[in-house]
């Protein structure tokens, strides 16, 4: 299993990404969550910041923990069961533990300005070749999609 397989949005870089599959992405949401918002209406944005904050995570990055625990709260609590399960691969058991049980809004924020420029940058250039299927709206959007597909010309002509 890689770091991707982990995403509950997996399935849904693998689709057609029609309307079925947005409303199976959307069944996995949580919408008490007050920051649903960016799994129901920004799927990439989310999936860089999951994919981003978790690598932080796993390299020993404590001050990312806070940040995967509020993405891991935009998803319900059965997808969130099977997002930790899967990460007990990558995550020690404290960490594990942490996910599970601690209230993300316990935990204090610490600002590291390196981290943060590295997600940003990471939204717009896309390194973990997600493709949107559909029109991108957003400028990093929109900026990810080239870069996917300049990959892939450039992967192509190897």
């Amino acid at each position: 299993m890689n770091i991707a397989q982990t995403s509950p949005l997996y399935e849904y870089w693998n689709s057609e990404q029609n309307e079925d599959d947005e409303k199976k992405r959307l069944l996995k949401l949580n919408p008490k969550e007050p920051a649903s918002n960016l799994f129901s209406s920004e799927p990439y944005k989310w999936e860089n910041l999951y994919q981003s904050v978790l690598r932080n995570v796993i390299d020993g990055d404590e001050s990312s923990l806070k940040g995967l625990m509020v993405l891991l709260s935009t998803i319900s609590k059965k997808e969130k069961v099977i997002v930790l399960n899967s990460l007990e691969t990558f995550l020690n058991k404290h960490t594990i533990y942490k996910l599970r049980n601690e209230n993300y809004y316990d935990l204090k924020s610490s600002k590291n300005f390196y981290t943060t420029l590295r997600i940003f940058l990471t939204i717009f250039i896309n390194p973990y070749e997600l493709e949107l299927k559909k029109e991108p709206k957003h400028l990093y959007e929109k900026t990810g999609m080239f870069f996917y597909k300049l990959r892939k010309i450039v992967l192509l002509n190897k």
